[in-house]
């Protein structure tokens, strides 16, 4: 299941490091950080219902991959996937390969379907969404400072815990996040792009600065 996975995974962290800086400015924690990108090639949207919609976008070499091949790959990869999957089935929504640009969206039922595709020898992007409560059953500890998306007030593990019916949504990967509902507060390396969209800060190598939080309602 892994190869098709990292061969993704190249073109995503190429896309990662292509989009840091491209367009305007961003924020951390507040408005401090204008190197976080605010374009990538990844996007993970979180419908209504809890299903993930990830879609990465990016420039396509023709002379290092054949995308017929890669699409045939990961249509094999999802099917021996899905064999094992309870709760729903991950769907390839689109696969597109038109003027230079490879476009893929795969639709999970879950973060824990997107975290156990996700999460192998090669890859690691685990991703929660569910209530503060819910994740602290899940193990989660708020020892953390988050700020609200004007950048004028920090809360911390107390405050954060009296939230308990908030949801939140946290990644172990950088990428471009939309939610369906209004952002309160995000954590270190997460810029607010607006009432329910933020992106999350890769280091100089687009891979992960840690773990990304944000609250909404």
């Amino acid at each position: 299941m892994g190869n098709i996975k990292r061969i993704l995974g190249i073109l995503l962290i190429s896309a990662v490091l292509c989009g840091c800086g491209e367009t305007g400015e961003g924020k951390g924690t507040g408005t401090e950080n204008a190197d976080i990108p605010v374009e990538t090639g990844s996007e993970i949207e979180v419908l209504k219902d809890g299903s993930i919609v990830e879609t990465l976008t990016e420039d396509f070499a023709k002379e290092y991959y054949d995308a017929a091949n890669l699409r045939d790959m990961l249509l094999e990869e999802v099917e021996d996937f899905n064999r094992n999957l309870s709760g729903g089935s991950v769907i390839v929504d689109e696969f597109e390969n038109a003027d230079g640009k490879l476009m893929v969206k795969i639709k999970y039922p879950s973060s824990e379907a997107y975290s156990a595709y996700n999460t192998d020898t090669y890859n690691h992007k685990t991703l929660f969404h569910g209530t503060i409560a819910q994740a602290q059953e899940e193990g989660y500890t708020f020892d953390i400072p988050m700020t609200d998306v004007k950048g004028e007030k920090t809360i911390g593990k107390e405050e954060i815990l009296e939230m308990e019916s908030s949801k939140i949504l946290i990644a172990e990967w950088p990428s471009q996040v939309k939610i369906p509902g209004k952002i309160l507060y995000v954590g270190e390396n997460v810029v607010s792009l607006g009432k329910n969209k933020a992106a999350m800060r890769p280091d100089e190598n687009g891979n992960s600065l840690g773990k990304y939080y944000i609250i909404y309602k």
